[in-house]
């Protein structure tokens, strides 16, 4: 999913509705009006590897004067390692988790982006820790985003990239002893790994719909049903007696017969007061003579007791063996 870049600062007041707002009332639609703001947080540090963040159109440009600027600062930067050293940072990133799209928006470079959420591929809650001390611990949201219209499996040399918000505290002039991990921080990483998980509910990928209505359609297509006569369906050419498939899931046409027992309750429906056969509706075909008739016991007894033939001569019969 391709995001897209906005040069103007979204505002939380006036172009976002409120979620105490929106639950507190019943809307008149849900395809309509200002999207619902779940999250929003003006003081997140933005992390990314130096080679992907150009692809992250918020992040500043390093001028030659100043290779360090995108570096990232402390306290936060104490917990990386040396693996981590070529780590980009990008600070005062403001943060707007709405109901359509997940928007970071830079105040140092006066851009950012709007991400929909199908192109987030995998979030997590990620802990870092200083080597050197156990105690200093800190937590971000890390996620994988894939800018790109085409699945990952149809390139192998796909990667995405990963972005890390960290929620820090914001002070103006720190001194030394105020360089410390924000107490709230893991409280605001939860905050906004919960809200991201339930926008990312509420836009499923379309692409995985895509998937859906394919199989439906393959299972929609023609298919073998059972062979039967081919006037009581559409028929599909160079099979004979194979019907097309029902796509709404239908039964197929019965087979005479099938259209059930015939009980106390429905006899009627097949008997006249005689006891003649009327036939119903619902049973398809014609019975074969005989079907529905009472035979008479001169008719049975004519070819022999209870319909076998009769033997004259005992010595036919099967002897007896000891």
């Amino acid at each position: 999913m391709i995001p897209t870049v906005i040069n103007s600062r979204p505002s939380a007041e006036n172009d976002f509705l409120p979620l105490s707002e929106y639950q507190a009332q019943t809307p008149e639609t849900f395809f309509e009006g200002k999207p619902v703001l779940y999250f929003h947080d003006e003081n997140i540090k933005a992390w990314v590897s130096k080679d992907q963040y150009e692809q992250l159109f918020f992040f500043s440009k390093i001028h030659a004067d100043n290779l360090t600027a995108l570096n990232p600062t402390p306290p936060e930067s104490q917990a990386l390692d040396s693996e981590d050293k070529h780590t980009r940072e990008e600070k005062r990133v403001e943060v707007f988790v709405s109901s359509r799209k997940l928007t970071l928006f830079s105040h140092n470079s006066g851009t950012g982006v709007e991400i929909p959420y199908p192109a987030i591929t995998l979030h997590a809650i990620k802990n870092f820790k200083r080597p050197d001390d156990g105690s200093f611990k800190l937590a971000g949201v890390y996620m994988q985003l894939e800018f790109s219209d085409s699945s990952p499996d149809d390139d192998e040399s796909f990667e995405p990239i990963e972005l890390t918000l960290i929620p820090y505290k914001a002070i103006s002039a720190p001194g030394p002893d105020e360089l410390t991990i924000d107490p709230l921080n893991a409280e605001r990483t939860n905050a906004l790994f919960n809200q991201i998980s339930a926008c990312s509910n509420l836009n499923p990928d379309p692409r995985n719909e895509d998937d859906d209505e394919d199989e439906d359609d393959e299972f929609n297509a023609d298919h073998i049903i059972f062979e039967s006569s081919v006037d009581q369906g559409v028929a599909i050419d160079g099979l004979p007696g194979v019907l097309q498939g029902n796509n709404s899931g239908g039964l197929p046409p019965p087979m005479p017969g099938s259209s059930g027992w015939i009980t106390a309750d429905n006899v009627n429906e097949y008997f006249d007061e005689d006891g003649n056969w009327i036939g119903d509706n619902g049973v398809s075909g014609e019975l074969g003579d005989g079907a529905g008739r009472v035979r008479g016991r001169d008719e049975v007894e004519q070819d022999g007791t209870n319909g076998h033939e009769e033997v004259e001569d005992g010595e036919a019969k099967r002897p007896r063996t000891e």
